[in-house]
């Protein structure tokens, strides 16, 4: 039983390497890091303006890694930040018509492949493939819990 499931962890583990390498090979397409990548897909997958803080928090990237990227992108005129009234600390985050563009022309089409082919499995598939992922998660942050000070 051991040796199974060390051999289906192994495979798991490869094809979450692979999705890494599929995912920074499609920042490399774009002509973007892959910190980018995921900034500029976030502003465009977000209903609401986004700030560095939400970012940081639901991709898992370092603030300084964040913060770095989105000066560049500033710099470049991809991006604005402004203050909303109620919080002027955290600035929240706008392509500009430049950083649009370049999102149409980049992004947005590889956003559309991941949605097709994502929307290719059934429902049931999806919603057990998160389920799934989730409760693996959850599962090895207890783990870990157990065995340090995290």
């Amino acid at each position: 039983m051991a040796d199974n499931v060390q051999e289906e962890l192994t495979q798991y583990n490869q094809i979450l390497k692979r999705f890494d390498a599929f995912y920074s090979g499609l920042a490399k397409l774009c002509g973007l890091t892959d910190c980018v990548f995921w900034i500029i897909y976030s502003i465009l997958d977000s209903p609401e303006p986004l700030t560095q803080t939400e970012l940081c928090s639901t991709w898992s990237l370092h603030k300084q890694t964040i913060n770095t990227a989105l000066k560049n992108l500033e710099t470049d005129g991809m991006i604005s930040l402004r203050s909303p009234e109620q919080n002027r600390k955290n600035k929240q985050i706008f392509l500009t018509e430049k950083g649009r563009a370049f999102a149409q022309r980049t992004v947005i089409p590889y956003m559309e492949m991941e949605q097709r082919a994502f929307g290719a499995l059934e429902e049931e598939e999806r919603k057990e493939m998160l389920r799934l992922n989730q409760k693996l998660l959850a599962l090895l942050q207890t783990e870990l819990n157990r065995h340090t000070d995290f």
